[in-house]
């Protein structure tokens, strides 16, 4: 069985040469420089330039090419899972095949690579909400590429006399949904189990289901914490 890891994002991060007077010979570099198989985000602010891999480019087959390239598909995935790599993939059916699906034999391999060894991280809230709507955010970095699935939590709190001083605790767990936040993968939820810890300040759910992007599924659980502060407010 594949086990789940946590694990920080990597980012492929490359300082910008030069001081403050050598920012107009920075402007140049970036300028001149072409953006041909990559697309280049500069963040000026933190003098860091971040590289994004381009997109495989679709190939246009024939039906009978693309059984072929399909087997090939699942060759490349049957190999992977074999291996020791974090996360276990399978493919989509042929039917659910669209256009854009169809990549080079090694462009399919990187992506499968990529998929294979994605890192999930739960980031922490900023500030704490009402306990009806608590959402989450959960970001998957896939290769040099980003995927957020966000959740919101829905639980009831009550004042708990028998605790010194008197708290908000958690009371009731309702619900927790789930979705991706962009259009290029989906996110599908298949179930959830909620635990009460630390005599109610803070629930612990896991969640299951299954992510799908460029013809490849993976499958995950995500462990969520809520936490209940005194007023009763979740972060």
């Amino acid at each position: 069985m594949k086990k789940y890891l946590y694990i920080s994002i990597f980012l492929a991060v490359f300082a910008l040469s030069g001081c403050n007077n050598d920012e107009s010979d920075q402007e140049k570099v970036v300028a001149e420089s072409p953006i041909t198989e990559q697309s280049r985000a500069i963040n000026n602010e933190a003098s860091t330039t971040k590289i994004e891999d381009a997109a495989p480019i679709p190939l246009k087959l024939t039906q009978e090419q693309k059984e072929e390239y399909y087997q090939k598909y699942v060759t490349i995935i049957e190999k992977l899972n074999s291996e020791d790599m974090d996360f276990e993939l399978e493919l989509e059916p042929i039917t659910n095949f669209v256009d854009e699906y169809w990549i080079a034999i090694e462009d399919f391999e990187k992506l499968a690579k990529d998929r294979a060894n994605m890192s999930i991280v739960i980031l922490e809230n900023s500030e704490r909400y009402n306990p009806m709507i608590v959402p989450k955010t959960v970001k998957l970095q896939i290769g040099s590429k980003e995927t957020d699935i966000m959740f919101k939590g829905s639980f009831d709190t009550q004042l708990n006399t028998n605790t010194p001083g008197g708290r908000q605790l958690f009371s009731a767990f309702h619900s927790i949904s789930s979705e991706a936040a962009n259009a290029d993968g989906s996110w599908t939820q298949l179930g959830y189990e909620g635990s009460l810890m630390d005599g109610g300040v803070n629930y612990v759910i896991d969640i299951g289901g299954k992510f799908s992007q460029g013809g490849i599924i993976s499958s995950h659980i995500v462990t969520l914490k809520f936490n209940c502060n005194i007023n009763g407010a979740i972060s």
